[in-house]
């Protein structure tokens, strides 16, 4: 597995807003949301993405590798749950139930991962089996009654080894459609399965692909979203110099071009994402239409504020970006966005995220977009952008 880019890069790839995509790092949340049992709560702002979760994604997407639900690799047969458990006699001993987690563990996740407990749950004539091997874990509910599956939540990943080569074929070709010209090397695939937690609902694979310079995911079998990097010599001056116009509204000074990437699916279909700074570590970046150059945001992660090392500075760094003052804030902001976006800012209605301390919405009223700008401790902006919707994958 590659090493995990810094905290950062996967930051510039949302920007400053609302993750969108689903990440390994999106896959983390997931992760320590299930381990704690908190529910997910969708929040309103950016929830693009400039790289496949997270998001994320953060929905996202996790995953791509050889999965079974009824048809194989990337099939889209089967998505009601297991089906064999129809077939055979129930058992509903703890070893029974027990066995009948793992099997259907292995045979939708494809892997087997290390038994930690059975837990009967308080309320319900079921047990959780829970599985777990290091960042893998697996979830599966089972009625005490009829030995049967009720539901499962699972989450694996997978090394470079142990991808499916039709798969990457499949995600090779897809990326040459969209127009990436690498070779891409997957060297990791995560797998995030959902199923019988909403009534109805069929069972749910996110899947995504990663290399350094692309990822590419699906949701049972399906294309949803993909992330590349593009060289510069595939993006044309005016493209490149429409960036430089807007990041020279957000900060002074001379910028680099380092690095572009687009993105395709989530609703994000034609943006492209220019890297700006010194070297390669560049935390500024313009996200723009692809086709219309038309400017989306414009971020500096360099002014944003740092991230307190204690739960009490936190606290009150958050509370001191709720007290700043309105006025001085649409009038740092109307300043910005009058020369990146062209509209008249001050025109529009200030409305304060108290759960994303430091992010301000500016609704206009009308049919015009909303615009959300991000603030440091001094009030200086270091991100403004375009609310669009987008889906998540």
């Amino acid at each position: 597995m590659r090493e995990r880019k810094p905290e950062w890069y996967e930051r510039a790839k949302t920007g400053p807003f609302e993750e969108v995509k689903f990440t390994d790092v999106h896959a983390d949340k997931v992760m320590h949301r299930v381990k704690e049992g908190e529910p997910h709560q969708e929040r309103k702002g950016f929830k693009f993405r400039a790289g496949i979760a997270a998001a994320a994604g953060v929905l996202l997407l996790v995953g791509a590798g050889v999965f079974y639900l009824g048809t194989g690799p990337f099939g889209e047969g089967n998505t009601a749950g297991p089906s064999y458990q129809h077939e055979e006699t129930a058992d509903v001993t703890e070893a029974g139930m027990i066995k009948t987690a793992e099997k259907t563990m292995q045979e939708q996740l494809g892997k087997k991962l290390l038994f930690q407990s059975i837990e009967p749950q308080a309320g319900a004539d079921q047990v959780r089996v829970v599985f777990r091997n290091g960042g893998n874990y697996a979830y599966v509910w089972v009625s005490t009654e009829t030995g049967k599956v009720m539901m499962y939540h699972m989450s694996a990943i997978f090394g470079p080894e142990e991808i499916d080569d039709d798969i990457l074929g499949k995600a090779k070709e897809k990326l040459r459609e969209l127009g990436y010209k690498g070779e891409f090397k997957a060297d990791r695939l995560t797998r995030l399965m959902d199923y019988g937690r909403v009534p109805n609902q069929a069972a749910q694979v996110s899947e995504n692909l990663f290399s350094g310079e692309a990822e590419i995911g699906y949701v049972n079998g399906k294309y949803v979203g993909a992330y590349f990097e593009v060289g510069q010599e595939e993006i044309g001056e005016d493209l490149k110099q429409t960036g430089l116009n807007a990041m020279s509204n957000l900060r002074s000074g001379t910028v680099k071009l380092n690095k572009a990437a687009r993105n395709t699916g989530g609703g994000m279909d034609g943006e492209i994402t220019l890297f700006y700074g010194p070297d390669a570590s560049a935390s500024s970046f313009v996200k723009m239409n692809y086709v219309t150059h038309a400017v989306l945001e414009v971020t500096d992660l360099s002014l944003a504020p740092a991230d307190p090392a204690s739960p009490e500075q936190r606290t009150e760094q958050d509370q001191k970006l709720l007290d700043m003052e309105n006025a001085k804030l649409q009038s740092a902001a109307a300043a910005v966005a009058d020369g990146i976006f062209g509209i008249r800012l001050e025109d529009y209605t200030l409305v304060k995220n108290q759960s994303r301390p430091g992010t301000v919405t500016f609704e206009s009223g009308g049919t015009a977009p909303a615009i959300e700008a991000t603030y440091n401790l001094e009030g200086v902006i270091y991100g403004l952008g375009i609310w669009r919707e987008a889906t998540p994958y």
